[in-house]
């Protein structure tokens, strides 16, 4: 029945966003811009989930379209609301992040995820005894979840200024998001340079759902229920336009991972660290 009523909604998210991009397409045809560029490089996303791999990042597309209303941007879905010289509200529809840790194959893989997505003492221990008792068989399929909400940004003082308020709609796991993060971007020329800071807090459904062990998949291992908690990032982007259609880019980010996260018995690092470095084409 879960399920079920799962694929209703994301089946209703998807029609919802295509009669938004069609009715905001036939609106502003002469304001709207899609934007496509190409990714081709060596880069990598550390895994922190108890024997999974590093994740490769060699392809990354990028895709945009910004409208009178609705835009999208790689796997965001928005229809903005209020839209001023300073300030911007959006709705969003956004997919969820966490299971990228728990799936060989999944679609954030590929796309990067440019914007959102707290301290602890906790060391990166290696797997240990106590973490082989887990039979990962038992586990529950980690899925991607969808988001949506609000999204609010606000440009002060040469500092831009987001929040996203977001809920998951698809039942998996009915869990809610809050992000905040401040970026500063500098242009130097053909150099441009971007670093960010930000935070982003799970409920404790969201911490459960992708990093929980109920007791029926423990056995021989102590069950563990996570709490909600805030996970910290540090992101430094920075691209050089080499003509009309090539550029070099750069980007590396660090996100500590939530006390609540870092303890779980399938965790065996407190942070992940991603980097990619190489030649976007821009179409």
């Amino acid at each position: 029945m879960i399920i079920a009523k799962s694929r209703f909604y994301l089946k209703f998210l998807l029609i919802s966003c295509f009669t938004l991009f069609n009715s905001g397409a036939q609106a502003a045809d002469s304001d709207s811009q899609w934007q496509l560029s190409l990714g081709l490089g060596a880069g990598i996303r550390t895994n922190p989930v108890m024997d999974n791999d590093d994740i490769p990042l060699v392809v990354i597309p990028q895709v945009s379209y910004q409208g009178e209303h609705f835009f999208i941007q790689n796997l965001d879905f928005g229809y903005t609301l209020l839209q001023d010289e300073k300030q911007q509200l959006n709705l969003l529809i956004t997919p969820s992040y966490d299971q990228v840790f728990f799936n060989k194959w999944d679609i954030n893989n590929f796309i990067e995820r440019s914007g959102l997505a707290l301290d602890s003492s906790k060391d990166n221990p290696t797997v240990e005894a106590t973490n082989r008792a887990i039979d990962k068989r038992l586990l529950h399929k980690r899925r991607m979840g969808g988001l949506a909400g609000l999204e609010y940004s606000h440009s002060l003082g040469g500092l831009d200024i987001q929040l996203q308020l977001l809920t998951e709609v698809t039942q998996y796991y009915n869990g809610t998001e809050a992000r905040v993060a401040v970026s500063k971007a500098i242009n130097l020329g053909k150099h441009d340079v971007k670093l960010t800071l930000g935070t982003n807090w799970q409920d404790e459904k969201t911490h459960n759902y992708f990093y929980g062990l109920p007791t029926q998949e423990a056995l021989n291992h102590a069950p563990y229920n996570a709490a909600a908690g805030f996970t910290s990032l540090l992101r430094f982007d920075w691209s050089y336009q080499l003509d009309e259609h090539w550029s070099l880019r750069f980007f590396t980010s660090y996100r500590h991972l939530s006390s609540s996260i870092s303890d779980s018995p399938l965790v065996t690092s407190n942070n992940v660290i991603t980097a990619f470095a190489g030649g976007v084409y821009h179409f």
